[in-house]
């Protein structure tokens, strides 16, 4: 299985790659007005408009989230709809063996269903299903 991870307020996280389109630099968005926090706003791809998803806000909404400085957004496919998260950096795109996921047994988090060790990280993986709900 095939993960994409990245850094986002100094930890790991990753998720499937199994959705995502493309990994792309920062893009000029605009705001929506009325939003939830964690919408940063509207991005504009090859003339297709995308939300632009603050993951950070997202994974720790009580959290007082600094302002994020990200270099990368990932561009997700769910059915029809895209959706892009800002991420701190795009670490590594591994293979990952199944065995080497272990899941959680209490959940933790709404959106972290399973943890992977990796080059001496251990990295949150975030359930994309939930991410869509």
């Amino acid at each position: 299985m095939q993960m994409i991870i990245f850094t986002l307020n100094e930890k790991y996280y990753a998720f499937s790659s199994e959705n995502v389109e493309e990994i792309t630099t920062k893009m000029a968005c605009a705001p929506v007005p009325q939003s939830p926090a964690w919408v940063q706003g509207l991005v504009n791809l090859r003339g297709n408009v995308i939300t632009l998803i603050n993951l950070s806000k997202l994974l720790s909404p009580t959290d007082e989230t600094k302002e994020i400085w990200y270099n990368n957004i990932i561009i997700v496919k769910n059915d029809e709809e895209k959706v892009a998260f800002m991420v701190d950096d795009v670490a590594w795109v591994l293979d990952i063996e199944p065995s080497a996921i272990q899941q959680l047994d209490e959940q933790l988090d709404d959106f972290v269903s399973s943890v992977i060790q990796v080059k001496d990280q251990i990295v949150s993986v975030i359930n994309m299903e939930k991410l869509f709900l």
